[in-house]
């Protein structure tokens, strides 16, 4: 909508209450690190975390950077090609919100068709358990720093 009623209001909240975005930014802002993930469609993330993204976004932006110095990470499923758009698209969204996107050792993507068919990419469960171990590091020493 862009209605801008959150810049307005700066009550860390969209104005839009028939669905539980309200309720993921409220966590997303409890949290140290966030973690995003969405399936590939033609290239790009699912429409809801599009729609996540995009309100979750101005809120935050409205309300003085509230996700600022917190980290976060994209992970994506695919089923063959076309997951790095995605990846891609999510991290703008960390790094705009002026967070820190911590690295893997391959880019956070896991191949797949079937249900379930994600957890035998060996190497992309492997992307995401370093993933997990360098996101872990990361919120230890900003907290330590704090």
């Amino acid at each position: 909508m862009a209605c801008g009623t959150c810049k307005k209001a700066k009550n860390r909240e969209c104005k839009i209450v028939n669905d539980n975005v309200n309720l993921y930014i409220q966590k997303m802002a409890e949290a140290d690190g966030v973690i995003l993930g969405s399936p590939t469609y033609f290239s790009m993330m699912s429409p809801e975390m599009k729609a996540l993204i995009d309100r979750a976004g101005y809120v935050a932006r409205a309300n003085d950077a509230m996700f600022k110095r917190k980290v976060g990470a994209a992970v994506v499923a695919v089923r063959r090609a076309g997951g790095i758009p995605t990846f891609d698209a999510i991290n703008h969204f960390f790094l705009i919100s002026q967070m820190i996107v911590p690295g893997s050792s391959y880019w956070n993507v896991g191949v797949g068709l079937e249900k379930g068919d994600v957890e035998k990419d060996e190497e992309g469960m492997k992307t995401m358990e370093d993933l997990g171990k360098n996101m872990a590091w990361l919120i230890k020493k900003l907290n330590a720093t704090t």
